[in-house]
């Protein structure tokens, strides 16, 4: 999500529901505490999260500043950066002034402007120190005051404030996930991590017989309890080891993990054969080959054979994990794609394997240019909604030969990023905790994946297409989703903004379909339901989301469940009851 967009949604609400978006409140369990003054509430969580941003600041590496996930994100420095930046535009706002330094128009500072870790930190820091001296100069009658917000709306200053902290929340936890791509541990996080200790997980060297005698090594890691498997393959220039790492992870994780050396490579007899694209007997013997380790690591007594994942890189490893999945179609609930191609059988499963998430990883630098041009389009052609793209930008090598021919490694192709890019094992494991262990064959639409459905969406009819679509993918798939919960969320909101409240309450009805344990999706059907005007519908759905809340059964919505956020529907739904007559 954009934090253009989230600023849309947060006007909506201001200026077309009317909706408060702060109302401090005490739990009836707490003992009674000493009158404080709203600023003093103000200021605390001002200062709370803003330190966890200046500590983030100075503690992160400064080698990866420029750290993103994905090609569309911030880096970890440009988050710092909007998130000061927008800080100080709102200060400006509110206190009338020019506090801060110059950093250019918008709310995106350059990273020409603010170039090392200490220019970062000190605006990070400057935008912390100024806000909380307003806020305390100002005191309680400034919160009452009116101050122009987003597109010179006029807002009350507590709006604006608490617009703004929450803002910062949610930067903050997009830098803990940077923090954990990259094994790291947040700095508010590390008490807790002191005290667990780290336990190797050393393989157990296997020798299995392929179907015409040849032995074929593989090593497994066995995970401490049962549970899920995963398969690694390797590409054609690598052995099994390149994969111990990251199989050592995943058995830490709870996945019990098998890497084969594939025939003619490594430890494992037999003679290495050049790829065929079409179907030869090498790729049945290939086939046969990699069924044996499948029937080994399925076999055991720890391991759960109708949830397995598979892991492929380069062009050998890519293309017989999507054809192993299309074997065993049944039992294959996640796959992980690392620099490679399939070819037509393999395209043609994916294209009809609506419900097998993948995450695709390639990098600009592939020694095999073409690489990246090919995992996008294998990545166009699987059809599932919950799906990943990770791409490492940079500078296009050279081509010079395939991954078998002694191409010189230069990092970025298959097994290699592993190492290159730190922070890709931890964004792998997860993955196949998620799609494993949390939700078994499911991982969140992504609004990449899912950009058809999200235009779809928007055009005459599409909504109940849409609809009609999601019934059909239950039929089929109880979980399933075709879209994010929150950008069609946003989706909604927008089309409110313009007074398209009839078209906004389909939409977030959408999404209350799609996510029917969601609080957030009741509270945002709410708001359209009492901008369009349907009072008894905006008070059901009102009650609905906070007897979702309170009932702790579900995240308050799919993307977050922070007490923040919980907070924040808790006191949009209260007020609708308000406005409505029927305060809780």
């Amino acid at each position: 999500m954009t934090r253009s967009s989230l600023a849309v949604v947060v006007v909506i609400l201001l200026a077309v529901v009317g909706t408060s978006l702060y109302s401090p409140c005490q739990s009836q369990n707490q003992a009674p505490r000493p009158a404080r003054s709203r600023t003093d509430e103000t200021l605390d969580m001002w200062n709370e999260i803003g330190n966890k941003l200046v500590a983030m600041a100075q503690d992160f590496p400064e080698d990866k500043y420029d750290f993103k996930l994905q090609r569309d994100q911030r880096t970890f420095a440009q988050n710092l950066l909007h998130a000061a930046a927008l800080d100080y535009i709102l200060i400006r706002r509110v206190s009338g002034s020019n506090l801060g330094p110059d950093f250019g128009e918008g709310d995106n500072p350059s990273r020409d402007v603010f170039k090392t870790k200490a220019d970062v930190l000190k605006f990070v820091q400057e935008a912390v120190a100024d806000g909380a001296n307003v806020i305390q100069q100002q005191g309680d009658a400034g919160l009452d005051k009116t101050s122009k917000f987003f597109g010179n709306r006029l807002a009350h200053n507590s709006s604006i404030w608490t617009f703004a902290i929450e803002h910062s929340a949610e930067h903050y936890g997009q830098l803990v996930v940077y923090y954990r791509a990259n094994n790291l541990v947040p700095p508010a996080s590390r008490p807790s991590q002191a005290q667990q200790a780290q336990q190797p997980f050393a393989p157990r060297v296997i020798a299995l017989k392929a179907s015409d005698g040849t032995i074929l090594k593989a090593s497994y890691f066995a995970a401490a309890k049962p549970g899920p498997g995963v398969l690694l393959l390797h590409q054609g220039n690598r052995t099994r080891q390149s994969w111990d790492g990251l199989a050592g992870q995943l058995a830490a994780a709870g996945i019990n993990t098998l890497t084969l050396d594939m025939r003619g490579s490594g430890e494992s007899g037999g003679k290495h054969q050049k790829w065929p694209r079409e179907e030869t007997p090498v790729k049945k013997i290939w086939a046969d080959d990699i069924d044996a380790a499948w029937k080994y690591l399925t076999s055991q007594p720890e391991v759960n054979g109708d949830v397995i994942g598979l892991g492929g890189s380069g062009l050998l490893g890519v293309d017989n994990s999507v054809l192993t999945a299309r074997r065993h179609s049944t039992a294959v609930k996640s796959l992980v794609l690392l620099s490679g191609e399939t070819f037509l059988p393999g395209q043609q499963f994916l294209r009809q394997a609506s419900q097998l998430p993948g995450l695709f990883v390639v990098a600009d630098e592939d020694e095999d240019p073409p690489t990246e041009e090919v995992m996008e389009w294998i990545y166009g052609v699987s059809s599932c909604p919950g799906k990943r793209f990770v791409h490492y930008a940079g500078k296009k090598a050279p081509w010079k030969g395939f991954e078998d021919t002694g191409t010189t490694a230069a990092g970025s192709h298959g097994t290699d990023l592993l190492k290159t890019h730190p922070e890709l094992p931890g964004i792998i494991a997860d993955w196949f905790v998620t799609t494993l262990i949390k939700t078994p064959g499911h991982a969140p639409a992504e609004p990449l994946a899912s950009a058809s459905i999200l235009n779809q969406i928007e055009l005459p009819g599409g909504v109940a297409q849409v609809t009609e679509q999601l019934a059909d993918a239950r039929h089929r798939d109880l979980k399933a989703q075709l879209f994010p919960e929150i950008v069609v969320t946003i989706m909604g909101y927008n089309h409110m903004a313009v007074g398209e409240t009839k078209l906004g309450v389909e939409i977030m009805k959408l999404v209350v379909t799609a996510y029917p344990d969601s609080a957030d999706a009741y509270d945002s059907l709410s708001d359209a339901y009492l901008a369009d005007g349907q009072k008894d519908l905006a008070r059901q759905t009102a009650e609905k989301a906070l007897a979702l809340l309170d009932s702790h059964a579900a995240p308050a919505s799919s993307w977050s469940n922070t007490d923040e956020r919980r907070k924040l529907i808790r006191d949009g739904a209260q007020d609708n009851l308000k406005q409505l007559g029927a305060a809780r």
